[in-house]
């Protein structure tokens, strides 16, 4: 049996002398995270100090505003120093989308970032807590060191003439046995000096930060929503395109089915010889049916073209072209799609393209458009451009004629899938109009399956 070693490395632990990898974690982190810590937490306190004081105006508003993102920066820094040197993995805050518009409005937008707020309040509350950890961490162990060693130097060190070190008065540590004693003293403040240290990272620092750098729960909740939405969508377009192909394959080639045997009853009715009314009424009804399931065969074509494009199969790039062949105007096409987005997004894009080309044709009075449409950030563009007389505006429940109802209905498309359509359209002209999809991270695409 190989001999026993936990024993002394127990011993070695429970003075606080990093043995293991927790152990050095946590002095590394005690030793190294206090200095750059206690900085940023002066500085955001005196930076809060001056901008409070000053935000009566409009430039300690601004000021204010800069340091909620000095307060970010920050907590980033606090939470690599926390991953790195603790391995507690802190997830940043999800960066907001600030909505205001004009100065004051973004101004204001930004005071409300609860997650710098937060950062703030952390990298304040850790000036005096890093130095209590430093103390605790290394004044102690110094201190426990010197103690502990204290048997092997105390008569190298005098005192009023006498060896050891003097405490009060003629009472001093000045003799073997209260050099041992010190010694003893020396191996209790090591193991104190370890427990505190531990017990201020499990208790505090670790809590906090978690609390305080972390996503908020709203944060949480909303990431959560945005998820479940993007697969909510995503499932959606898929069973579309399920229906797609059942309408595709099924009903509509039983409707070409009876078409074509409805064409073949007429071509057999007018052959037949005589003219009795019932004949006559017999070739009207054939040829009513026949008019009628040919209507029916159209209407479907087009539900299932408004259900998913047959340009999409090939890909995004290639509809969008398809359509700028279409236009009934020159179009230029400048695309940077080096992978397809998902089904929803896809469909989505097309449509709003499809949608303001045609306003363009029908109401612009423009001589020529450019498509561009690109990825960038996690957000798909899709910006439609042109030369026409401008005055584009969102008019809900406006005559479609007037082209206003087209973008509100564009507005109301993209809003399922949090995008945003930005338009600008002074009287004159030109107009520009972008399309914002956000690309979901975590969703894939879906291929749907054949109909049987």
């Amino acid at each position: 049996m190989p001999p026993r070693t936990t024993r002394p490395l127990g011993v070695l632990r429970f003075l606080g002398i990093p043995v293991s990898r927790t152990l050095c974690r946590e002095t590394a982190y005690a030793v190294l995270a206090p200095l750059p810590g206690v900085i940023c937490g002066i500085a955001l306190l005196e930076l809060l100090a001056v901008s409070l004081v000053a935000s009566v105006t409009l430039v300690g508003l601004i000021l204010l505003v800069g340091v909620l993102f000095a307060a970010r920066a920050a907590g980033a820094l606090h939470r690599g120093l926390l991953r790195g040197l603790l391995g507690e993995d802190i997830p940043a805050p999800p960066k907001r989308k600030w909505r205001g518009r004009g100065f004051l409005s973004g101004v204001r937008a930004r005071l409300t970032d609860g997650d710098g707020w937060r950062a703030a309040a952390f990298g304040v509350a850790y000036a005096p807590l890093g130095l209590v950890l430093f103390a605790v961490a290394v004044g102690l162990r110094l201190y426990g060191i010197a103690a502990l060693s204290y048997p092997l130097w105390w008569r190298a060190v005098e005192t009023d003439g006498r060896p050891g070190i003097g405490l009060v008065g003629d009472i001093g540590l000045d003799t073997w046995p209260k050099a041992l004693a010190t010694a003893l003293v020396g191996l209790a403040v090591l193991a104190l000096s370890a427990w505190s240290t531990r017990a201020l990272l499990t208790l505090v620092v670790r809590p906090t930060a978690r609390a305080l750098l972390g996503p908020g729960r709203l944060a949480d909740r909303v990431t959560v929503l945005e998820e479940t939405r993007a697969l909510a969508v995503q499932d959606s377009a898929a069973t579309l395109r399920r229906i797609e192909r059942d309408l595709h394959d099924g009903a509509q080639s039983r409707l070409i089915a009876v078409a074509m045997a409805l064409a073949g009853a007429r071509d057999q009715l007018s052959r037949a010889p005589g003219d009795s009314p019932q004949l006559i009424r017999g070739r009207e009804l054939v040829d009513s049916a026949l008019a009628n399931s040919r209507t029916a065969i159209e209407e479907l074509r087009d539900l299932v073209r408004g259900i998913h494009p047959p340009a999409l199969n090939s890909g995004l790039d290639v509809a969008l072209e398809t359509l700028a062949t279409r236009a009934g105007l020159p179009v230029a096409v400048r695309l940077d799609l080096p992978d397809r987005p998902p089904e929803a997004i896809e469909s989505i894009a097309y449509f709003c393209t499809a949608e303001l080309l045609a306003n363009v044709a029908r109401h612009a009075g423009a001589d020529r458009a450019e498509v561009e449409a690109y990825v960038k950030g996690g957000v798909l563009r899709v910006t439609v451009r042109d030369d026409g007389r401008g005055g584009a505006r969102p008019r809900p429940g406006a005559d479609t004629g007037a082209g206003g109802t087209g973008l509100a209905g564009l507005a109301e498309r993209i809003s399922t899938v949090d995008g945003r359509l930005l338009i600008d359209s002074p009287d004159g002209g030109p107009t520009e109009v972008t399309v914002e999809l956000p690309l979901p991270a975590h969703v894939p695409r879906t291929v749907p399956q054949e109909s049987r």
